[in-house]
C-alpha cells in the first residue's frame, strides 16, 4: 500500500486552523453561558456548533481536508462595483 506524500502547512491553512479553533473555544464558553443562566436550547446549540467547529479544526491541522473554509472572508469591505457607461 502506497501512502500519499504528506501535505506542508501553508500559512492560510495555519490562519484556517487557529480560525476554527477560535470558534470552537467561543461556542464553548457561550455554551458554558448559556447553561449559567438556564438556557438549555441555547447551550445545546452552541455547544453542537462547538464540536463541529472543534472536528473539522483537527481535520484542518491533520491536514485532512481538501478545500479550506475560511469564514471571514465576507467581513471585508469591498468596494461597490461602477455600471458601465455611468
Amino acid at each position: 500500500m502506497t501512502r500519499m506524500p504528506a501535505r506542508r502547512l501553508s500559512g492560510f491553512r495555519i490562519a484556517c486552523g487557529i480560525l476554527w479553533a477560535l470558534i470552537a473555544l467561543i461556542c464553548a464558553a457561550g455554551g458554558v453561558a448559556e447553561v449559567t443562566i438556564s438556557n438549555a436550547g441555547g447551550a445545546i446549540v452552541s455547544f453542537i456548533v462547538a464540536v463541529g467547529s472543534a472536528w473539522y479544526d483537527v481535520r484542518v491541522w491533520t491536514c485532512k481536508t481538501r478545500r479550506l473554509l475560511l469564514i471571514i472572508g465576507y467581513l471585508i469591505e469591498r468596494p461597490p462595483a461602477t455600471k458601465p457607461g455611468g
